[in-house]
């Protein structure tokens, strides 16, 4: 573009402009350069956040995850240990199933 059509396009837009005119110019400073202490935490209070939600919904399943995991696994261990058995072997103490489970084993050996 040449220097002659840039200031006849300029001329065309001040013409179509002239009209217009800004008057929110004070509230848009004070809202962006505040100067008392309420002006700045309104301006804190503005701002646009922007968070991911994939992130934070992992986040939060996996803690919800673990906390129910661990309920779980605290819940069952008192019952486990209460319904086992403890028995004594040759002056040795052990929990009737192991020792079931190994005499089994044992028995299977000795018959092949």
């Amino acid at each position: 573009m040449s220097l002659k059509e840039n200031r006849t396009f300029k001329d065309k837009l001040n013409q179509e402009l002239a009209e217009v005119r800004f008057s929110g110019h004070g509230k848009v400073l004070s809202k962006t350069h505040p100067k008392s202490y309420r002006e700045k935490l309104s301006s804190i209070w503005n701002k646009e956040l922007h968070i991911p939600v994939l992130p934070i919904v992992l986040a939060a399943g996996l803690i919800m995850t673990t906390v129910s995991m661990k309920s779980t696994l605290f819940d069952r261990a008192p019952n486990l240990m209460a319904d086992r058995e403890m028995i004594e072997f040759a002056g040795y103490t052990y929990w009737k199933d192991d020792f079931e489970r190994a005499v089994k084993l044992h028995e299977n050996k000795n018959q092949n």
